[in-house]
């Protein structure tokens, strides 16, 4: 019995010595399989980082490369140049890592272009790497990392509505062309897709032209518009051989002014998107030569002509060069900077105000319709709407001198032998009329977009609105220029441009710098 139980005995301790020999393998296994575990995880956690470093490096050349696409607008700006720049972006956003910025080189470094919309291009700059393991001892693996930025560019057009009142002595014109000047040379530059146009104003504008003054005076005149009726008597009958109103001897046409209107009633918003051919009226000035003594004048016997009629009592009667013309005419969109600044200086003081007739030009020298022959000659510009968002911007940036007490109420609003709508019973209606007529005139510029800036001076704070005449008459209709992001109104602490030329030297940086956030912007969108 004894000597079975030491059998037992010595079974059991060879048995519990050949698991303890088994339970250190398993013990050994384990461990390595944590220390490879933890390889793993040393090697993963340094592949993420450099990952994480070159994604962050990607991001910051590609934001670089849509910025300098933006700035050149793709001018001077080679696959060569962004690969170039994309390459020193993600070099010197690799950090204190060393190994990596080693490891990496021009050539792992791409740039592909693409476009979303004409107004919406894309950059990809995309990073090859390699991930070596550390403490495992397998083969390295190549990654791509890449960042795509959009750069949304539009072209753009701004009209530059310029006073050329009476107010505006040779001090005050001397002022706007300066601030004029240094406008179109930064908005035009190193931007080939911008053009301006300038819009002269007193009464009216002047669309005179040299090349072409004769074909445009008749082609965009009315049937009939050339010869009205109320001045039938003078071309019956005068010493100076005119037929018609596109006569070279015709008082406006010999000072090489040619003042053209349609579209006056409430409502129709000088018909500023519809083409110019064969709509136009001319504006002529009855008045006495006294009253302009340097203009030329005719005379000859007949009716009144302020009548709008064929018959009536006959005297002698005149047509005076009109000084509420301007002798600087509408200028088409250009980029001529040199041709800005001819025009610029043949701004001279005129006349009387009349706001609403120089924003319709305004908004004319960037109707689409106007492009071509007929219209302004050129057979680009100007461009069409930003119907959809995602075409060119049009801007109309306004100055003028809101201190008087008289504006938008005189016979430049009616057509001739009609009242003047809404101003025939004078007072509070007359004002309520003009205050609707630049509502209306904004409301239509809203449909399409056009963006509208104006700066005015008048002394006192500039967030009072509602101290002048401009103020009570003008500014309740032009906020409607203003609604959705489309512009705003400023005023300049002042009684004149030359004592404000500071103040809107910085609101026209304001304005550039609105005018260049609508049409252009650089997002990282992967």
């Amino acid at each position: 019995m004894n000597k079975l139980r030491a059998h037992f005995g010595d079974s059991l301790r060879r048995f519990w010595r050949q698991e303890r020999g088994a339970g250190s393998a398993f013990y050994v296994l384990g461990m390595m399989g944590l220390l490879l575990t933890g390889a793993y995880v040393i090697d993963t956690v340094q592949t993420t980082g450099d990952a994480s470093q070159i994604k962050r490096a990607a991001d910051a050349a590609a934001l670089a490369v849509g910025r300098e696409a933006l700035s050149k607008n793709n001018s001077d700006f080679s696959a060569a140049d962004r690969q170039r720049l994309a390459w020193e972006y993600v070099r010197s956003n690799l950090g204190m890592n060393s190994k990596l910025a080693q490891q990496l080189d021009a050539a792992d470094i791409s740039v592909t272009e693409g476009r979303r919309s004409n107004a919406r291009r894309t950059f990809t700059v995309s990073v090859s790497f390699a991930s070596q393991p550390v403490l495992l001892k397998v083969a390295q693996r190549q990654h791509e990392i890449y960042s795509t930025v959009e750069v949304i560019y539009r072209p753009s057009e701004v009209a530059l509505v310029l006073p050329n009142t009476s107010t505006e002595t040779a001090a005050e014109l001397a002022v706007l062309r300066r601030l004029g000047k240094n406008f179109a040379t930064d908005f035009l530059a190193d931007y080939p897709d911008r053009r301006l146009a300038l819009v002269p104003y007193s009464q009216s504008v002047s669309v005179y032209d040299d090349a072409n003054w004769s074909s445009r005076i008749r082609n965009w005149s009315l049937s009939g518009a050339l010869k009205p009726v109320e001045l039938s008597s003078l071309f019956r009958n005068n010493d100076y051989g005119i037929a018609n109103l596109a006569s070279r001897m015709m008082p406006d046409l010999r000072s090489k002014r040619m003042c053209l209107y349609r579209g006056l009633n409430q409502g129709d918003n000088y018909f500023w998107e519809t083409a110019p051919a064969g709509s136009f009226r001319v504006h002529y000035r009855h008045d006495l030569p006294i009253n302009a003594p340097d203009m030329p004048a005719i005379e000859w016997i007949g009716p009144n002509p302020d009548f709008g009629q064929a018959n009536g009592v006959n005297d002698t009667r005149y047509i005076i060069g009109d000084k509420g013309c301007p002798t600087a005419a509408l200028l088409p969109l250009t980029d001529d900077l040199n041709a800005i600044s001819a025009r610029l200086d043949q701004m001279e003081p005129q006349f009387n105000t009349n706001y609403a007739i120089a924003m319709g030009w305004a908004a004319m020298s960037l109707a689409p319709s106007f492009r071509g022959s007929d219209g302004w000659g050129d057979g680009e510009y100007p461009l069409d709407f930003n119907d959809n968002g995602s075409g060119n911007i049009k801007a109309i940036v306004m100055m003028g001198n809101t201190t008087g007490d008289w504006f938008d109420t005189d016979s430049y609003n009616a057509y001739v032998g009609e009242a003047i709508d809404g101003d025939g019973q004078g007072g509070d209606l007359g004002k309520q009329a003009a205050t609707l007529r630049f509502r209306s005139l904004c409301n239509s510029f809203r449909s399409r977009d056009l963006l509208f800036y104006f700066i005015g001076v008048r002394p006192g704070d500039p967030e009072d609105f509602g101290r002048t005449l401009f103020g009570a008459v003008a500014v309740p209709g032009l906020q409607a220029c203003a609604t959705n992001d489309g512009g705003y109104i400023r005023f300049a602490d002042s009684s004149s441009f030359s004592g404000a030329e500071g103040q809107i030297s910085e609101l026209l940086d304001g304005i550039l710098d609105d005018i260049d956030k609508h049409s252009s912007a650089v997002r990282l969108i992967e």
